[in-house]
Order: structure tokens, then C-alpha cells, then sequence
């Protein structure tokens, strides 16, 4: 009975310590260039930082909205505002200290709209495929088109054994404790939630356009980061593709580390180690953090107008056709 208690302690304790550590290892990193950097600071202005910013403000809302076509996919559509105001509402309240957002998620608010439990669940592990699809798609089209792809294969060709051979022993050790992890509770409803989504026969026309819009998104938010490097000075030396693909690759090595909630560290960490080859790695890794700690900045901030228009759901019953797995209710915000 204590064996079963210590190990969901010891993840809780690992989940919390883990970030902290990632975060100081890049502060670690940049000390020894803190001068450099402080001067990319100062010529940090306005003319790169309020477009930045007004970026994330846009890809906040238009992010948002996409989960109702999700929910068009799995045959409960809601309202494009009504989709924006319950993501950023739940979203948003994740960087608030505690754990009061977690009675606020996306799952309960779409139960407050008339969803069934079973489709609001599904529709995050179908909105998370989708999203990791189109930052793939983003990161190949950057780091291939803009070159960096090659340059950075030159760059660092003598570490790929012993990369090879690192990724090898941590699959192996993956496999080892793949018996214990698969136990966890967690993991098992991620697995039963894998299993359902499998099953699933999604209306494929707003699959796609969610999945597009999704790319989209990707590309508008590397151009963030891109003018976050040009306000450094590197708008020459580091171009508008191969910024988007770093940040991409980023995003993608961020959510795969995913014993670190939001990858914090890990994504800043990878982007600027691509973006190495072309400028020093510290001051990718600084743009890098300046641009995170803005992204947060604007999605506390895009919360600021649904804390005033909350919106009444009501519920009405839709038709059923024999043999159709509809929606047995419809939401529409007054």
C-alpha cells in the first residue's frame, strides 16, 4: 500500500521540481554572456515588440476559436465565440498559482454547454493530434526551405552517434519502466482516451480546416520570434523560414518532454540550439525566453474580456435522423 502512494508522490514532486531546474540551467547558460545580452535587450524596442506582441494577442483568439471545429468534427458544434471564451477562460487560468484552474478546464465548461463527458474528453486528445500534426508540417516546411536543416546537419554531423546511441539507451529505459508507468491511473485513461479516439469517424471537411488553420497559426507565431531576433539585429543574418522552423521545433521537442509541464526550458533550449549555426546560440536562447514570457503575458491578458462577458447557455434539442450519432443538443450563447 505504501509502494502505490510513493510513486504518484514522487511524480508530483519530479512534475514540480523538474521546470524549475530547466529554467535555471538556461539562466545558468546565459550568465556567462550576460553583457552581450543585456545590450540585445536595450535594442529591443517598441517597433519589434508591439507587433510581437499584438501576434500572440491575434493567435490567442484565432487558437481558441479553432477547438469548435473540433467539436464540428465530432459532431457537436458550437459557436466561434462561445469556443474562444470557454479555451481562453480554461487555458488561461493554467498559470495562475494553485490549482484552481483545473476545476475550470475545457471538460467541464463543455458540459456546462450541453456536450457529453465522452465527446468534451475526446476532443482534447483530437485537438492535441491536430495541433501536433501542423507544427511537424511547420517544422519540416522552415527548417528545410530556409536551409537550416542542412547547416545544422553540417554543423553538428560528429554528434549523431552519439546521439543515435543516447536516444537507444533511453528507449531501452523507457521499456524498462514502461511496466510501472503503464499502471499509473493517468496513463491508463491516456491510453483508454487513444483507444476511443482510434474508433472515431470525425467529420473529415472541419478536421481539415481546423488542421490548416492550425498551420497557419504556426507560421504567424515563428514570425513572432523572428521579430523578436530582428529587433536584435540578426533580421539578415537569420531569416523569417528559418525562425518559424526553430520555433516549431521547438514547440515540438517541448511537448514531447513531457515529464515538464509546458516544456518550460526545453522548447527556449532546442530553438536556439537550431538556430546556432547561424548566430550565437545564447542570444537565440534569450529571444527565445523574451518571446515565451510575452506569449504568457498575452494569453493572461486575452482572459481580461471573458471575466466581463460570460454569456448564458442554452440548450436546445436537435433532430435526430435513424442511425445518425448526432448531436442530441445545440449550444447557442445569447
Amino acid at each position: 500500500m505504501g509502494t502505490k502512494s510513493f510513486w504518484p508522490k514522487l511524480l508530483t514532486v519530479f512534475r514540480l521540481v523538474v521546470p524549475w531546474l530547466a529554467v535555471g540551467c538556461v539562466i545558468l547558460a546565459l550568465l556567462p554572456r550576460a553583457g552581450d545580452l543585456r545590450q540585445c535587450v536595450q535594442r529591443l524596442g517598441c517597433a519589434s515588440l508591439a507587433p510581437a506582441f499584438c501576434l500572440c494577442l491575434g493567435y490567442w483568439f484565432f487558437n481558441a476559436g479553432v477547438w469548435s471545429w473540433i467539436l464540428e468534427s465530432l459532431g457537436y458544434p458550437i459557436e466561434y465565440l462561445t469556443s474562444v471564451r470557454v479555451f481562453l477562460t480554461s487555458e488561461s487560468m493554467r498559470w495562475l498559482p494553485g490549482g484552481v484552474w483545473k476545476f475550470a478546464s475545457r471538460v467541464v465548461a463543455a458540459q456546462n454547454l450541453g456536450i457529453p463527458i465522452a465527446i468534451a474528453s475526446l476532443s482534447l486528445p483530437v485537438e492535441l493530434a491536430t495541433v501536433v500534426v501542423s507544427w511537424m508540417v511547420v517544422a519540416l516546411a522552415g527548417t528545410i526551405c530556409s536551409g537550416l536543416a542542412g547547416r545544422f546537419v553540417a554543423a553538428y554531423s560528429k554528434w549523431f552517434l552519439p546521439a543515435a546511441g543516447a536516444a537507444l539507451v533511453s528507449l531501452l529505459l523507457f521499456g524498462l519502466v514502461w511496466p510501472m508507468l503503464s499502471r499509473q491511473p493517468w496513463i491508463r485513461a491516456k491510453l483508454g482516451q487513444l483507444g476511443e479516439m482510434l474508433k472515431l469517424k470525425p467529420n473529415l471537411r472541419a478536421l481539415i480546416r481546423a488542421e490548416l488553420m492550425y498551420i497557419l497559426l504556426n507560421v504567424f507565431h515563428g514570425v513572432g520570434l523572428w521579430l523578436m531576433l530582428a529587433g536584435m539585429g540578426y533580421q539578415l543574418t537569420v531569416s523569417p523560414a528559418a525562425a518559424i522552423g526553430a520555433n516549431a521545433v521547438g514547440w515540438l521537442v517541448g511537448f514531447f518532454a513531457m515529464a515538464i509541464p509546458g516544456g518550460m526550458g526545453v522548447r527556449e533550449t532546442a530553438t536556439a540550439f537550431l538556430l546556432s549555426p547561424v548566430m550565437p546560440w545564447q542570444e537565440a536562447a534569450l529571444a527565445a525566453v523574451l518571446w515565451r514570457a510575452l506569449q504568457i503575458a498575452a494569453e493572461l491578458i486575452s482572459l481580461t474580456p471573458w471575466l466581463f462577458i460570460r454569456g448564458r447557455p442554452v440548450v436546445q434539442p436537435v433532430s435526430i435522423q435513424p442511425g445518425n450519432q448526432t448531436a442530441l443538443e445545440q449550444e447557442t450563447l445569447l
